[in-house]
């Protein structure tokens, strides 16, 4: 695979793996630790899922229309801040507040960078995509294995190592992947240029022989 789809499989897999640290221990978190009440909190993680499938969407139309490295960036930066700040204070107001900001930001970011992965390797074909699913996977394996540990030892620690993924995986993005998002950015307007351009031969060409037959 190419070197910047190496790059994209590790910022995935940290991405995920900042994210799994919670995941497996929000009911835990909220119905021990806070208090509530089972029902309260599958709605907060409903909430949280519905956070994720609006950032999809959102992420998918601001990649057409907007720019894929912006997207990811103001998602990235969102979601650090709002581990960041969870990190420090998590009642149960800003923990539910913070975990769907979350949900928002990282599902922004994913349907980016499978479309940013499928631009610059198209001829890996379905290796590419198979590619990001694995790190997924592996981010979540990593990230629920990991989390229950740290939270054998303190549920604070869950938001401070929840962060601390998140912020290298923003410092990754500014590093590695900003250069590479640019070139990408670049293909695809050629690609589109070339697309536009031989659907305008095939008019042209369907317009002429119209106009033979005509005669």
């Amino acid at each position: 695979m190419p070197k910047y789809i190496w790059i994209l499989v590790v910022a995935t897999t940290i991405n995920v793996t900042g994210g799994s640290f919670l995941w497996p221990l929000n009911t835990i978190y909220m119905h021990n630790e806070l208090g509530k009440s089972l029902a309260f909190a599958g709605a907060i993680l409903m909430l949280n899922q519905a956070a994720v499938i609006m950032g999809n969407l959102i992420g998918g139309v601001l990649f057409d229309k907007f720019s894929p490295y912006k997207t990811i960036l103001y998602a990235t930066i969102l979601v650090m801040t709002a581990s960041v700040f969870l990190s420090f204070k998590h009642d149960i107001l800003t923990y539910s507040i913070m975990l769907v900001l979350i949900g928002f930001g990282t599902g922004t970011t994913w349907p980016v960078m499978f479309a940013m992965a499928g631009s610059v390797w198209p001829e890996g074909g379905r290796r590419t995509f198979n590619a990001i699913y694995v790190a997924q996977n592996l981010g979540v394996a990593l990230g629920a294995t990991m989390g229950g540990y740290v939270a054998s030892i303190s549920f604070d620690y869950i938001f401070i190592a929840n962060a601390s993924l998140f912020v290298v995986f923003f410092f990754l993005f500014c590093f590695y992947l900003k250069g590479w998002i640019k070139s990408v950015i670049g293909k695809c307007i050629l690609l589109l240029l070339n697309r536009v351009r031989k659907l305008r031969i095939m008019v042209l060409f369907g317009h002429y022989s119209y106009c033979h037959l005509g005669f």
